[in-house]
């Protein structure tokens, strides 16, 4: 079919009887960040860092309108899917497709007052409006897949979002490796961790709790290895009755050669422990020659957006940030857009 598809959160907007007109500025490139420039006094002119450009947000306009019945119809549509669906937390998938090409998708959201003008046309009521769009993370690779689980890594040095289709999203630095299960909401630590460490001994940390409202945590640990090595992670904790437990186990990890970061998520009330001690072990169970411990952490741990259902669909993931640094990425999902 010769036309432009556009999906908001899985609604097509024709299926609402919203269709767009024009969308001025979605081509356009993007605006250039100041760049970092050197005036020497020996030299004539000026020298600039030209080798790494960075872009402000993209910006860009749908507009739209709605043809109705009646004043309640239109109303109700402009309510109902462009109030309701802008009014969530977080940013919004926007997929455009033109023309049965890959699909376009943006993670965006709605600063200005979305306004709604009306008037009579031949006897039926039509609505028009801007949707005035920015994605505050435009640089972006895309992945597509129908996995219902698959893993992703990759390594980086700056900080990058995943957002993997179903509302929610991760933040990954360093070396990335996560395995996504689309049957539950994904987690976004706070980043601020709430322990202080004390070492133990040379083979793993404890470290003291702090007691949170919050009742949802990610534990983590950095571990270098020797050799490659499936790794878990033990979290356990120690009751104030000096009784052992364990809290949380993380999945399988494929962990490399170097360091490796570890974690898992898991709801806990802090108050019923003490400390915590972190063990990890190779696949089987068994202590690993050679491992060494870093940077134990627990960060209060959250979804951020809305999730929705996506078993048996296909998803649409955005890595944003500074992806052309971006190296060893490993996943069985699909590369759709290397760069957009």
């Amino acid at each position: 079919m010769n036309e432009v598809n556009y999906d908001l959160n899985g609604h097509l907007f024709k299926d609402f009887g919203v269709f767009v007109s024009d969308s001025p500025g979605i081509t356009d490139g993007l605006e250039r960040k100041p760049v970092l420039q050197y005036d020497w006094a020996e030299y004539h002119g000026t020298s600039q860092d030209l080798k790494t450009p960075k872009f402000k947000e993209r910006k860009f306009t749908l507009k739209c309108f709605i043809d109705a019945d009646n004043w309640e119809n239109l109303f109700e549509v402009f309510k109902d899917f462009i109030r309701e669906q802008f009014s969530k937390p977080g940013t919004q998938r926007l997929h455009i497709t033109p023309f049965d090409t890959e699909s376009l998708p943006y993670e965006v959201y709605v600063q200005e007052d979305i306004k709604l003008d009306k008037k009579f046309k031949q006897g039926r009521m039509v609505g028009t409006f801007d949707l005035n769009l920015i994605e505050p993370n435009p640089i972006k690779r895309v992945l597509k897949t129908t996995l219902d689980s698959f893993k992703l890594s990759y390594a980086i040095d700056s900080e990058t979002e995943i957002f993997f289709g179903d509302g929610t999203k991760q933040t990954g630095r360093g070396n990335v490796s996560l395995t996504k299960d689309y049957s539950a909401p994904s987690y976004e630590n706070s980043g601020l961790s709430l322990v202080s460490v004390s070492g133990f001994n040379d083979e793993y940390f404890e470290v003291y709790s702090v007691p949170e409202k919050s009742t949802t945590y990610q534990f983590s640990v950095e571990v270098t290895l020797v050799s490659p090595k499936n790794i878990k992670l033990y979290v356990i904790g120690r009751t104030p009755d000096n009784v052992y437990e364990a809290v949380a186990i993380s999945t399988i990890y494929e962990g490399l050669i170097g360091k490796n970061t570890i974690s898992v998520i898991k709801e806990v009330n802090m108050p019923d422990y003490g400390k915590f001690i972190y063990k990890v072990l190779d696949s089987d169970g068994n202590v690993i020659p050679g491992i060494e411990y870093s940077n134990p952490r627990i960060e209060t741990a959250e979804v951020v957006g809305e999730w929705q259902d996506m078993l048996g669909k296909e998803k649409i993931i955005i890595i944003a940030g500074n992806i052309e640094d971006m190296k060893n990425l490993q996943t069985p999902a699909e590369i759709i857009w290397e760069k957009i």
